[in-house]
């Protein structure tokens, strides 16, 4: 009997053995989790002719793709472009956040405010320069 539970031991330990040395050459690719967009910006509402930061919060992407229509430039590739707005009026700003397992896009209407600065008379109104 203690010759059989020896074998068993052995038997045990050399596939464990040969079990860990199969993991030392695995390169298996690790699971990844598809992106989540997520952006805001330093000043959401600016005086016409400056330009304003974006701030990425995405999650586990490795490129983006941002939309600014009535910025300039009106798109970017970085992941926190500055992106300046030339004439009054609001704006909508879409970010996408991809990855090999796919993408993913955050949509914010009416996000940027743009005002004359002629208009404002001086007047400080917790408007970004």
């Amino acid at each position: 009997m203690k010759f059989n539970r020896i074998l068993v031991f052995i038997a045990i330990f050399l596939l464990h053995v040969q079990c860990s040395k199969d993991d030392e050459g695995n390169n298996m690719p690790e699971l990844s989790s598809p992106p989540i967009a997520e952006f805001d910006a330093l000043a959401t509402t600016i005086r016409a002719g400056t330009r304003v930061q974006f701030v990425n919060g995405s999650a586990n992407a490795t490129s983006y793709q941002w939309s600014f229509p009535g910025g300039t430039p009106d798109s970017s590739t970085e992941v926190e472009p500055f992106i300046q707005y030339l004439n009054p009026g609001t704006y909508d700003v879409s970010l996408t956040a991809i990855n090999s397992e796919g993408n993913d896009t955050q949509t914010r209407e009416n996000f940027i405010t743009v005002v004359d600065p002629n208009s404002l008379q001086g007047e400080d109104q917790g408007i970004s320069n």
